[in-house]
């Protein structure tokens, strides 16, 4: 039997919503890879504790959003393209709830200005290597959407490695495609085209590598911080939905 980390049993909502939620979980941390098999429905019904209904009720809307399939004879499987539908499915969260909006913002900029403030005191050389290779690929990418995402990625990653504390560094980890996510939307933003949008996102991570480098905490928390409400834009200028998200 294919083994996964334990399951929590599902007690509250609807079930189907939050074996929904444990799954994807386990699919953004990695801990269930493309194209892996899942247990059978017995094995995730007993983990789970809930009825085998609600299993294929929650299996079934993972299907249709693409991030497992169903293999006649086989069992279900983590779709290899998951990451793509999976970071589809966090970029309608975002567009459809204002608090989970909200909370991704705030989280963001107290876990990143920290680990900004950090890396400037606390950075070896390996790592402002690192920061710098990634800019020279983010200026070397402007036009090429998918790297830019990607190096974009990378440097706040390289950043969260360069602050010496491996939780903080884990946490960015744990967020990775909501960062995603929100790197798209901000660069899609309607108040400023895409090729603006990059252009400044990059002068905003020079500024903050530059503070880094300076071995200026105050400043790299404080540049960091900056970008971060400056790329925000792009999602908090998204259209309500006219409801309260909670």
């Amino acid at each position: 039997m294919s083994q996964i980390p334990p399951l929590q049993p599902v007690q509250r909502r609807s079930l189907s919503d939050d074996i929904i939620d444990q799954l994807v979980d386990l699919i953004a941390r990695d801990e269930l890879s493309p194209g892996q098999r899942l247990p059978s429905e017995r094995a995730l019904s007993q983990q789970l504790g809930v009825g085998r209904a609600s299993l294929r009720e929650a299996l079934r809307s993972l299907a249709v959003m693409g991030i497992v399939e169903g293999r006649v004879g086989e069992g279900t499987f983590v779709s290899k393209d998951s990451a793509k539908y999976l970071e589809k499915s966090l970029r309608w969260g975002l567009l459809l709830d204002p608090k989970e909006v909200s909370d991704l913002i705030e989280t963001r900029t107290l876990l990143e200005t920290q680990t900004a403030s950090f890396a400037a005191s606390r950075a070896v050389p390996q790592d402002l290597q690192r920061i710098q290779t990634t800019l020279t690929s983010l200026e070397e990418c402007l036009d090429d959407a998918d790297l830019f995402l990607e190096q974009d990625l990378a440097f706040h990653l390289a950043i969260a490695s360069a602050s010496r504390n491996r939780m903080l560094h884990h946490l960015l980890q744990l967020t990775r495609q909501h960062l995603q996510a929100w790197i798209i939307q901000s660069l899609e933003s309607p108040t400023i085209s895409s090729d603006e949008r990059a252009r400044l996102s990059l002068q905003q991570h020079q500024v903050i590598y530059a503070s880094i480098e300076a071995r200026d905490p105050d400043r790299a928390a404080a540049s960091m911080k900056e970008h971060l409400l400056s790329s925000s834009q792009g999602l908090t200028d998204l259209p309500s939905t006219g409801e309260d998200a909670r």
